[in-house]
């Protein structure tokens, strides 16, 4: 009887064990997720009625992420995109809709010159969230306003001047971190960075200097 009592507490004690063991791991995965989606964990959480179902949904697109190898810019590339860059930023003044139309397109350019897959734009959303989880909302937010017709009877209403600058400053975030200019660096910034700017961790969102006034200048 006292065998059959050490082996029932034995067995409790396994079952104890492993139970916190399976938290653990679950707690772990759930911090890796975190850390690496940023507020887009929350975003996806919000759009899921459990938060198994938005894990679950995180950890596919960090799968598909990591299946490809994403290559950083030779400086060669990084000065040849950010001149074309500052072409779309002065274009901008004179024609706002096809600035933006064109910076969307760059953008989209650059992330396949990187290594991301060519796709829709809620696949390059998504694959571009588990590397630069900071700037993608406002990815969505200028390619929505991009795609607003020009009468607002769009997804994003009004294509007026001040929602393109809008735009075209979220798709300046996106570029930097891609091509990896830092945010502060002013109008040419990036054509001679190091390296180790591609790779690093994506910073808070802020518009390259000079660049929320520039578009704006003939507005009226």
């Amino acid at each position: 009887m006292l065998t059959v009592g050490w082996i029932l507490l034995v067995i409790c004690a396994v079952a104890v064990l492993a139970s916190v063991m399976l938290l653990g791991q679950r707690d772990s995965r759930r911090a890796g997720l975190q850390r690496r989606f940023g507020p887009e964990y929350d975003r996806v959480l919000a759009e899921h009625a459990d938060r198994r179902s938005a894990e679950r949904q995180l950890r596919q697109i960090a799968d598909r992420r990591d299946a490809f190898t994403i290559n950083p810019l030779t400086q060669t590339d990084r000065a040849t995109y950010t001149a074309r860059w500052e072409t779309l930023q002065t274009r901008f003044v004179d024609d706002p809709a096809e600035a933006t139309s064109l910076a969307d397109a760059l953008v989209g350019e650059v992330m396949r010159a990187r290594g991301y897959p060519a796709g829709s734009f809620t696949e390059r959303a998504e694959l571009l969230s588990a590397d630069h989880p900071r700037v993608v909302a406002g990815y969505r937010e200028a390619h929505q306003r991009t795609s607003a017709k020009p009468d607002g009877t769009g997804a994003a209403g009004r294509r007026d001047t001040e929602s393109l600058r809008s735009a075209f400053v979220r798709y300046r975030e996106v570029f930097n971190q891609l091509v990896g200019v830092t945010a502060g660096s002013g109008s040419h910034a990036g054509a001679g960075a190091g390296d180790d700017q591609t790779n690093r961790q994506d910073r808070p969102d802020r518009p390259a200097a000079g660049l929320a006034a520039t578009p704006s200048q003939r507005e009226a």
